[in-house]
Protein backbone atom coordinates (compact mmCIF):
# COMPACT_ATOMS: atom_id res chain seq x y z
CA UNK A 1 0.00 0.00 0.00
CA UNK A 2 1.74 3.15 -1.16
CA UNK A 3 -0.55 5.66 0.53
CA UNK A 4 -0.85 7.74 -2.62
CA UNK A 5 -4.12 9.66 -2.70
CA UNK A 6 -5.96 10.23 -5.99
CA UNK A 7 -7.00 13.79 -6.60
CA UNK A 8 -10.52 12.65 -7.55
CA UNK A 9 -11.57 12.20 -3.92
CA UNK A 10 -14.14 14.85 -2.97
CA UNK A 11 -16.43 14.84 0.05
CA UNK A 12 -19.01 16.91 -1.87
CA UNK A 13 -19.27 14.50 -4.82
CA UNK A 14 -22.44 12.62 -3.70
CA UNK A 15 -24.39 15.91 -3.71
CA UNK A 16 -24.02 16.29 -7.48
CA UNK A 17 -25.01 14.37 -10.56
CA UNK A 18 -22.45 11.63 -11.08
CA UNK A 19 -19.83 12.33 -13.71
CA UNK A 20 -17.50 9.51 -14.70
CA UNK A 21 -14.77 11.54 -16.49
CA UNK A 22 -13.98 13.68 -13.42
CA UNK A 23 -15.30 11.50 -10.60
CA UNK A 24 -17.88 14.23 -9.95
CA UNK A 25 -15.21 16.66 -8.77
CA UNK A 26 -15.78 19.15 -11.57
CA UNK A 27 -12.08 18.97 -12.43
CA UNK A 28 -10.11 16.76 -14.83
CA UNK A 29 -6.40 16.37 -15.49
CA UNK A 30 -4.84 18.92 -17.81
CA UNK A 31 -4.13 17.63 -21.29
CA UNK A 32 -1.46 20.16 -22.19
CA UNK A 33 1.65 18.58 -23.71
CA UNK A 34 3.87 20.30 -21.14
CA UNK A 35 2.80 17.51 -18.75
CA UNK A 36 3.82 14.67 -21.07
CA UNK A 37 5.19 11.77 -19.04
CA UNK A 38 3.91 13.18 -15.72
CA UNK A 39 1.30 11.20 -13.77
CA UNK A 40 -1.14 13.98 -12.87
CA UNK A 41 -3.35 11.53 -10.98
CA UNK A 42 -0.85 11.83 -8.12
CA UNK A 43 -1.73 15.48 -7.58
CA UNK A 44 -4.04 16.38 -4.73
CA UNK A 45 -1.97 16.43 -1.53
CA UNK A 46 0.45 19.16 -2.64
CA UNK A 47 -0.34 22.82 -3.22
CA UNK A 48 2.73 22.96 -5.45
CA UNK A 49 4.57 20.11 -7.21
CA UNK A 50 7.66 20.87 -9.29
CA UNK A 51 6.97 17.88 -11.55
CA UNK A 52 3.72 19.42 -12.83
CA UNK A 53 5.63 22.39 -14.17
CA UNK A 54 4.47 25.84 -15.22
CA UNK A 55 1.49 25.57 -17.53
CA UNK A 56 -0.64 28.39 -18.95
CA UNK A 57 -3.60 26.04 -19.39
CA UNK A 58 -3.95 24.78 -15.80
CA UNK A 59 -1.84 27.33 -13.94
CA UNK A 60 0.49 24.57 -12.74
CA UNK A 61 -2.21 22.74 -10.79
CA UNK A 62 -2.59 19.84 -13.24
CA UNK A 63 -6.36 20.39 -13.22
CA UNK A 64 -8.89 22.15 -15.50
CA UNK A 65 -12.68 22.46 -15.52
CA UNK A 66 -14.65 19.39 -16.55
CA UNK A 67 -16.81 20.39 -19.52
CA UNK A 68 -19.27 17.54 -18.93
CA UNK A 69 -19.91 18.16 -15.26
CA UNK A 70 -22.45 20.37 -13.49
CA UNK A 71 -20.29 21.70 -10.67
CA UNK A 72 -20.77 25.47 -10.43
CA UNK A 73 -18.23 25.56 -7.59
CA UNK A 74 -15.46 24.00 -9.69
CA UNK A 75 -14.18 27.29 -11.11
CA UNK A 76 -13.94 28.83 -7.64
CA UNK A 77 -12.09 25.80 -6.26
CA UNK A 78 -9.74 25.83 -9.23
CA UNK A 79 -9.02 29.50 -8.59
CA UNK A 80 -8.18 28.73 -4.97
CA UNK A 81 -5.88 25.91 -6.05
CA UNK A 82 -4.05 28.24 -8.43
CA UNK A 83 -3.65 30.90 -5.74
CA UNK A 84 -2.22 28.38 -3.26
CA UNK A 85 0.02 26.97 -5.99
CA UNK A 86 1.38 30.40 -6.91
CA UNK A 87 2.18 31.26 -3.28
CA UNK A 88 3.86 27.90 -2.70
CA UNK A 89 5.77 28.16 -5.98
CA UNK A 90 7.13 31.55 -4.92
CA UNK A 91 8.36 30.12 -1.61
CA UNK A 92 10.02 27.21 -3.40
CA UNK A 93 11.62 29.64 -5.84
CA UNK A 94 13.29 31.40 -2.90
CA UNK A 95 15.15 28.17 -2.08
CA UNK A 96 16.08 27.68 -5.73
CA UNK A 97 17.40 31.24 -5.96
CA UNK A 98 19.76 30.61 -3.06
CA UNK A 99 21.35 27.57 -4.73
CA UNK A 100 20.95 28.97 -8.26
CA UNK A 101 19.37 25.83 -9.69
CA UNK A 102 16.03 24.07 -9.85
CA UNK A 103 15.07 21.83 -6.96
CA UNK A 104 12.63 18.88 -7.23
CA UNK A 105 9.97 19.09 -4.57
CA UNK A 106 6.81 20.83 -3.51
CA UNK A 107 4.70 22.10 -0.66
CA UNK A 108 1.92 20.44 1.32
CA UNK A 109 -0.27 22.05 3.96
CA UNK A 110 2.36 21.92 6.71
CA UNK A 111 5.64 21.03 4.96
CA UNK A 112 8.01 22.45 2.35
CA UNK A 113 9.76 19.53 0.67
CA UNK A 114 12.86 19.05 -1.45
CA UNK A 115 12.88 15.47 -2.70
CA UNK A 116 15.97 14.49 -4.67
CA UNK A 117 15.93 10.66 -4.35
CA UNK A 118 15.52 9.23 -7.84
CA UNK A 119 13.72 6.03 -6.86
CA UNK A 120 13.11 3.63 -3.99
CA UNK A 121 11.30 0.36 -3.52
CA UNK A 122 8.21 0.73 -1.34
CA UNK A 123 6.58 -2.59 -0.59
CA UNK A 124 6.66 -4.52 -3.84
CA UNK A 125 6.81 -1.46 -6.10
CA UNK A 126 9.68 0.78 -7.09
CA UNK A 127 8.48 4.37 -6.97
CA UNK A 128 10.05 7.17 -8.94
CA UNK A 129 10.98 10.61 -7.63
CA UNK A 130 7.55 12.09 -8.31
CA UNK A 131 5.71 9.25 -6.60
CA UNK A 132 8.04 9.37 -3.61
CA UNK A 133 7.49 13.10 -3.21
CA UNK A 134 3.74 12.65 -2.90
CA UNK A 135 4.06 9.58 -0.68
CA UNK A 136 6.38 11.25 1.80
CA UNK A 137 4.34 14.45 1.75
CA UNK A 138 1.41 12.35 2.91
CA UNK A 139 3.54 10.59 5.50
CA UNK A 140 4.87 13.85 6.95
CA UNK A 141 1.37 15.31 7.06
CA UNK A 142 0.40 12.21 9.06
CA UNK A 143 3.04 13.16 11.66
CA UNK A 144 1.59 16.66 11.97
CA UNK A 145 -1.95 15.32 12.21
CA UNK A 146 -1.04 12.68 14.80
CA UNK A 147 0.86 15.22 16.91
CA UNK A 148 -2.16 17.50 17.00
CA UNK A 149 -4.61 14.65 17.55
CA UNK A 150 -2.83 13.00 20.47
CA UNK A 151 -1.80 16.21 22.26
CA UNK A 152 -5.05 18.03 21.39
CA UNK A 153 -3.17 20.96 19.86
CA UNK A 154 -4.84 23.75 17.90
CA UNK A 155 -3.70 24.41 14.32
CA UNK A 156 -2.62 27.95 15.21
CA UNK A 157 -0.21 26.68 17.89
CA UNK A 158 2.21 25.48 15.16
CA UNK A 159 2.57 28.60 13.02
CA UNK A 160 5.26 27.74 10.43
CA UNK A 161 5.68 25.06 7.79
CA UNK A 162 8.58 22.71 8.41
CA UNK A 163 11.07 22.34 5.56
CA UNK A 164 12.56 18.89 4.87
CA UNK A 165 15.18 18.12 2.22
CA UNK A 166 16.13 14.55 1.24
CA UNK A 167 19.12 14.40 -1.07
CA UNK A 168 20.69 11.75 -3.30
CA UNK A 169 24.24 13.16 -3.14
CA UNK A 170 26.14 13.73 0.14
CA UNK A 171 27.58 16.95 -1.31
CA UNK A 172 24.10 18.39 -1.84
CA UNK A 173 23.15 17.50 1.73
CA UNK A 174 26.34 19.07 3.06
CA UNK A 175 25.67 22.28 1.14
CA UNK A 176 22.03 22.45 2.28
CA UNK A 177 22.91 21.70 5.90
CA UNK A 178 25.49 24.48 5.99
CA UNK A 179 23.30 26.91 4.07
CA UNK A 180 19.98 26.44 5.88
CA UNK A 181 20.82 24.70 9.16
CA UNK A 182 24.09 26.35 10.12
CA UNK A 183 26.18 23.18 10.31
CA UNK A 184 26.90 19.83 8.77
CA UNK A 185 27.06 16.13 9.68
CA UNK A 186 27.03 12.80 7.91
CA UNK A 187 23.44 12.16 8.97
CA UNK A 188 20.60 14.64 9.35
CA UNK A 189 21.02 18.26 10.42
CA UNK A 190 18.21 20.40 11.85
CA UNK A 191 17.45 24.08 12.35
CA UNK A 192 14.92 24.28 15.15
CA UNK A 193 12.35 26.85 16.30
CA UNK A 194 10.78 29.33 13.87
CA UNK A 195 10.89 28.23 10.21
CA UNK A 196 12.46 24.84 11.02
CA UNK A 197 14.57 23.09 8.38
CA UNK A 198 15.92 19.53 8.14
CA UNK A 199 18.38 18.08 5.63
CA UNK A 200 19.62 14.51 5.14
CA UNK A 201 21.26 12.34 2.50
CA UNK A 202 18.74 9.57 1.90
CA UNK A 203 20.58 7.17 -0.41
CA UNK A 204 21.29 3.47 0.23
CA UNK A 205 24.60 4.16 1.95
CA UNK A 206 22.62 5.68 4.84
CA UNK A 207 19.27 3.87 4.78
CA UNK A 208 18.75 0.20 4.00
CA UNK A 209 15.20 0.58 2.75
CA UNK A 210 12.01 2.60 2.79
CA UNK A 211 11.15 1.50 6.33
CA UNK A 212 14.43 2.89 7.68
CA UNK A 213 14.02 6.21 5.90
CA UNK A 214 10.35 6.50 6.86
CA UNK A 215 11.07 6.07 10.57
CA UNK A 216 13.97 8.49 10.46
CA UNK A 217 11.94 11.20 8.75
CA UNK A 218 8.98 10.72 11.12
CA UNK A 219 11.32 11.13 14.09
CA UNK A 220 12.87 14.31 12.74
CA UNK A 221 9.57 15.77 11.56
CA UNK A 222 8.38 15.37 15.15
CA UNK A 223 11.39 17.38 16.36
CA UNK A 224 10.64 20.16 13.87
CA UNK A 225 6.97 20.33 14.83
CA UNK A 226 7.73 20.35 18.56
CA UNK A 227 10.32 23.10 18.15
CA UNK A 228 7.82 25.15 16.12
CA UNK A 229 5.01 24.60 18.63
CA UNK A 230 4.63 27.91 20.48
CA UNK A 231 6.69 29.10 22.17
CA UNK A 232 8.92 28.45 19.14
CA UNK A 233 12.04 27.09 20.75
CA UNK A 234 14.26 24.03 20.57
CA UNK A 235 13.93 22.52 24.02
CA UNK A 236 16.44 19.72 23.42
CA UNK A 237 19.32 22.08 24.16
CA UNK A 238 18.14 22.66 27.72
CA UNK A 239 19.20 20.43 30.58
CA UNK A 240 16.08 18.82 32.00
CA UNK A 241 14.19 18.98 28.69
CA UNK A 242 16.10 16.65 26.34
CA UNK A 243 14.13 13.63 27.60
CA UNK A 244 10.85 15.28 26.49
CA UNK A 245 12.23 16.27 23.08
CA UNK A 246 13.69 12.85 22.27
CA UNK A 247 10.96 10.89 24.04
CA UNK A 248 8.11 12.46 22.07
CA UNK A 249 9.97 12.09 18.74
CA UNK A 250 10.60 8.41 19.49
CA UNK A 251 6.96 7.98 20.54
CA UNK A 252 5.69 9.30 17.20
CA UNK A 253 8.32 7.27 15.34
CA UNK A 254 7.05 4.13 17.08
CA UNK A 255 3.41 5.05 16.61
CA UNK A 256 3.65 5.81 12.89
CA UNK A 257 6.74 3.83 11.87
CA UNK A 258 6.11 0.59 13.74
CA UNK A 259 9.30 0.82 15.80
CA UNK A 260 12.09 3.13 16.94
CA UNK A 261 15.68 3.20 15.77
CA UNK A 262 16.70 6.86 15.54
CA UNK A 263 19.46 8.26 17.73
CA UNK A 264 19.89 11.95 17.06
CA UNK A 265 22.88 12.73 19.21
CA UNK A 266 24.70 9.47 19.88
CA UNK A 267 25.19 8.17 16.35
CA UNK A 268 28.66 6.87 17.13
CA UNK A 269 27.20 4.53 19.77
CA UNK A 270 24.30 3.21 17.70
CA UNK A 271 24.77 -0.46 16.88
CA UNK A 272 21.48 -1.43 15.33
CA UNK A 273 18.05 -1.09 16.87
CA UNK A 274 18.02 -1.19 20.66
CA UNK A 275 15.78 -4.01 21.81
CA UNK A 276 15.26 -5.01 18.20
CA UNK A 277 13.10 -1.90 17.80
CA UNK A 278 10.49 -3.38 20.17
CA UNK A 279 11.05 -0.89 22.93
CA UNK A 280 8.01 -1.74 25.04
CA UNK A 281 9.04 -5.40 25.29
CA UNK A 282 12.66 -4.51 26.03
CA UNK A 283 11.69 -1.88 28.59
CA UNK A 284 9.41 -4.27 30.45
CA UNK A 285 12.32 -6.70 30.80
CA UNK A 286 14.56 -3.86 31.95
CA UNK A 287 12.10 -2.69 34.61
CA UNK A 288 11.34 -6.24 35.75
CA UNK A 289 15.05 -6.93 36.27
CA UNK A 290 15.46 -3.59 38.10
CA UNK A 291 18.12 -2.61 35.56
CA UNK A 292 16.48 0.54 34.16
CA UNK A 293 18.29 3.85 34.71
CA UNK A 294 16.60 6.04 37.29
CA UNK A 295 13.99 8.48 36.12
CA UNK A 296 15.75 11.29 37.97
CA UNK A 297 18.88 10.55 35.95
CA UNK A 298 17.02 10.53 32.63
CA UNK A 299 15.18 13.76 33.43
CA UNK A 300 18.42 15.63 34.08
CA UNK A 301 20.41 14.49 31.06
CA UNK A 302 21.35 17.09 28.49
CA UNK A 303 21.00 16.36 24.82
CA UNK A 304 24.60 15.26 24.29
CA UNK A 305 24.66 12.87 27.24
CA UNK A 306 21.38 11.01 26.67
CA UNK A 307 22.34 7.38 26.09
CA UNK A 308 20.36 4.87 24.02
CA UNK A 309 18.71 3.09 26.92
CA UNK A 310 17.93 6.46 28.52
CA UNK A 311 16.26 7.64 25.31
CA UNK A 312 14.15 4.48 25.38
CA UNK A 313 13.15 5.30 28.96
CA UNK A 314 12.34 8.87 27.85
CA UNK A 315 10.07 7.42 25.16
CA UNK A 316 8.33 5.31 27.78
CA UNK A 317 7.90 8.24 30.18
CA UNK A 318 6.18 10.17 27.37
CA UNK A 319 4.11 7.05 26.68
CA UNK A 320 3.06 6.97 30.33
CA UNK A 321 2.24 10.68 30.51
CA UNK A 322 0.16 10.42 27.34
CA UNK A 323 -1.71 7.56 29.03
CA UNK A 324 -2.28 9.69 32.15
CA UNK A 325 -3.33 12.91 30.40
CA UNK A 326 -2.17 13.56 26.85
CA UNK A 327 -3.76 17.02 26.71
CA UNK A 328 -1.55 18.17 29.62
CA UNK A 329 1.69 17.25 27.83
CA UNK A 330 1.95 20.49 25.77
CA UNK A 331 1.75 22.54 28.98
CA UNK A 332 4.62 20.51 30.41
CA UNK A 333 6.57 21.14 27.20
CA UNK A 334 5.81 24.87 27.37
CA UNK A 335 7.20 25.09 30.88
CA UNK A 336 10.33 23.15 29.95
CA UNK A 337 10.89 25.43 26.95
CA UNK A 338 10.81 28.33 29.41
CA UNK A 339 13.59 26.58 31.37
CA UNK A 340 11.38 25.83 34.35
CA UNK A 341 13.02 23.09 36.45
CA UNK A 342 11.61 19.73 35.44
CA UNK A 343 10.78 18.89 39.07
CA UNK A 344 8.62 22.01 39.37
CA UNK A 345 7.01 21.54 35.95
CA UNK A 346 6.04 17.92 36.68
CA UNK A 347 4.53 18.95 40.02
CA UNK A 348 2.48 21.79 38.53
CA UNK A 349 1.20 19.89 35.49
CA UNK A 350 0.88 16.26 36.62
CA UNK A 351 1.19 16.57 40.42
CA UNK A 352 4.19 14.21 40.27
CA UNK A 353 7.72 14.34 41.61
CA UNK A 354 10.52 12.45 39.83
CA UNK A 355 10.26 9.74 42.49
CA UNK A 356 6.46 9.34 42.31
CA UNK A 357 6.68 9.42 38.50
CA UNK A 358 9.26 6.64 38.59
CA UNK A 359 7.12 4.44 40.84
CA UNK A 360 3.96 5.02 38.79
CA UNK A 361 5.81 4.51 35.51
CA UNK A 362 7.44 1.26 36.61
CA UNK A 363 4.14 -0.19 37.83
CA UNK A 364 2.42 0.86 34.58
CA UNK A 365 5.15 -0.67 32.41
CA UNK A 366 4.94 -4.00 34.25
CA UNK A 367 1.15 -3.98 33.99
CA UNK A 368 0.67 -2.88 30.38
CA UNK A 369 3.81 -3.61 28.32
CA UNK A 370 3.94 -7.02 26.57
CA UNK A 371 6.39 -9.69 27.69
CA UNK A 372 7.29 -10.64 24.13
Amino acid sequence: ESGLRPASQDADAPQHRRCKPCGTTGLVTCGDRVHKGVDLDLEGNLAYCSHVGDCDTCGGTGRVDCERCERPDAAERLGQMRARRDAARARHAELEAEVERSLPGGESEHFRLIWDLESMKVGRRRLDRHELLHLFAERMEAVHARYREVLEVEESAIPDRSAMAVWWLPTDHDDAARRWCGGSATMGVKRMGPKPFFSVCGNRSHFADDTDLHRYLVHNAAHLILSNHTPQQWMGQFKGAAWYDEGLASWLETDLGGGAQTWCFQEQDARGMWGGGKWRVALRKLVASEAAPSVAQVLQRDVNALEMVEQAVAFSLIDHLIHRDAAALPELGRRLKKKEPVRDALKEVYDLSPLTLERAWQAWVLETYPKR
